[in-house]
């Protein structure tokens, strides 16, 4: 029988070791033990939380309690259903790492921490035990060619310039994901106001949403698919701050399905149409019943419908047309006048305006990789290519000796990106890009010193692709990190 020493010297083991290989072969034995099981399914389900900030009180060496299962689960399940919150959970976690001996207390912190700080994370684990940590994958859009529209008409919505996060909630417990599967600390204040809107929804009765919110227990379980936006766009990084509630944050919402479809392999769920007929009743209904400021958060992206090309094309051009802050302020003037001021696009000056629009197949299922079934039409054609490098500012200009941009890969061709970085932005690349070729020698090409290493994903604009595969114009436009790491299909998962 497993014990907490035995599966603490792994978890140390792990950690100590580089090599993915010795990783998963000590990940193996740590699966195989019940007690490793259930330390990393409870450290790593993202659909577990627990509410509270991990703070590692010790043994108190009074009780040198051992630690088991059956001993911490009771307290681990009230803290993710929320029944133990603030300081009485502090207390409670407090006095049951007191009584446990010292390898006892330091997994109950691990685990409160979710992670084992050992250098491993879901999909790691999911290589040596397939489907133990749940992932999943979302619905993405390919770039429009009229070629790949099916038929018309199609549903038509703005394209909006947020941060992908879709809503899982699994056996009563929901947390929000980026695009690539990882946690949203920033919206974990919104968790209890989605819930809310879903008991909401549940109390209307509605056959047809409960069939969509309810799992064979009676317990919610369904997953929303949107953006969610901040009032002030300079506040946009809140959303990707662990540290930080992106207080202001509105949920953009465009899709909506039961945890089972979602959950399930390939093309899933309803056709469009009917997805998005029971997400206007959810908001509707939610709406109607939350406090003014809580249903405020959560927003429907406007449907229209395009016959043909041509109206596409035509919405295409009243998106682009439109500010930010006349699409957030939903007709308020003077919300609206406020919105300017703070929505201003730092590389052209100006007010920020809508990005473009998204074609949707209406009799379309939801497909868990890119697909034509959804296509969007911007202003600009962009790629997130993987940095490969950087390089110096050319002599004689102000940029010498500092960061002048990054050097990225497309499709085997080596493209320098050295424009669209604020100054702030470059002092921070400078600092980075350092640290990632310290000691290294650069080369020198074409009288600029370069330097070579694996880095971001970022966003690069750009007018065309050139005869030799090369991208004309290259402008950095934001790094990717939410996207880093997706998954293209659920099969991969």
């Amino acid at each position: 029988m497993s014990t907490a020493y035995d599966v603490l010297r792994l978890i140390e083991q792990i950690g100590e070791t580089s090599s993915r290989t010795e990783k998963e072969e000590l990940l193996g034995l740590l699966v195989a033990m019940p007690l490793g099981k259930f330390v990393l399914e409870w450290a790593y389900n993202p659909f577990i939380t627990f509410g509270v900030k991990a703070v590692e009180h010790g043994s108190g060496g009074t009780f040198n309690i051992q630690f088991r299962d059956t001993l911490v689960k009771p307290l681990l399940e009230r803290l993710a259903k929320r029944e133990l919150t603030g300081r009485a959970a502090e207390a409670e976690i407090r006095d049951v790492m007191g009584a446990l001996d010292a390898d006892g207390a330091r997994l109950l912190y691990l685990i409160l921490s979710k992670d084992l700080k050992c250098g491993i994370g879901p999909a790691t684990i999911n290589a040596v035990m397939p489907g133990l940590i749940p992932t999943f994958a979302v619905m993405r859009a390919n770039a429009y060619e009229s070629k790949r529209v099916k038929s018309w008409p199609q549903k038509a919505e703005f394209k909006l310039d947020g941060q992908r996060n879709t809503f899982l909630c699994h056996n009563g417990n929901g947390r929000f994901f980026t695009r690539a599967g990882n946690p949203v600390p920033a919206l974990d204040f919104m968790v209890p106001i989605v819930m809310k809107a879903a008991h909401i929804v549940v109390g209307a009765g509605r056959a047809d949403l409960n069939e969509v919110l309810l799992n064979e227990n009676g317990e919610l379980d369904f997953m929303l698919d949107g953006e969610a936006m901040m009032g002030l766009f300079e506040d946009t990084g809140k959303l990707r701050r662990a540290r930080e509630a992106a207080i202001g944050a509105e949920l953009h919402l465009y899709d909506f399905m039961s945890f089972g479809d979602f959950d399930a392999p390939g093309a899933v769920g309803k056709p469009l149409v009917e997805r998005r007929r029971l997400l206007s009743d959810f908001v509707r209904l939610a709406k109607a019943s939350l406090p003014h400021e809580e249903g405020e958060m959560l927003q429907l992206v406007p449907q229209f419908f395009a016959n043909n090309e041509r109206e596409a094309m035509e919405l295409f051009e009243t998106a682009r047309s439109m500010s930010l802050a006349k699409y957030l302020a939903r007709g308020n003037p003077e919300r609206e006048a406020e919105l300017l001021k703070t929505t201003i696009d730092k590389a052209t000056g100006k007010p920020k305006v809508l990005e473009g629009i998204m074609l949707k197949d209406p009799n379309g299922l939801y497909e868990k990789k890119k697909s034509n079934g959804w296509l969007k039409i911007k202003a600009e054609e962009t790629e997130d290519l993987r940095v490969i490098g950087w390089f110096e500012g050319e002599v004689g200009t102000k940029l010498e000796g500092k960061f002048g941009g990054y050097l990225v890969d497309h499709n085997g061709v080596e493209v320098r990106v050295g424009g669209g970085f604020s100054d702030a932005e470059r002092e921070a690349a400078l600092v980075e890009c350092l640290a990632a070729t310290a000691g290294q020698e650069p080369v020198i090409k074409k009288g600029i010193k370069t330097y070579y290493f694996t880095g971001r994903l970022i966003e690069v604009e750009y007018n065309e692709v050139t005869p030799d595969g090369s991208l004309r114009h290259p402008r950095f436009v934001r790094y990717r990190d939410d996207k880093d790491g997706e998954i293209e299909t659920r099969e991969a998962a």
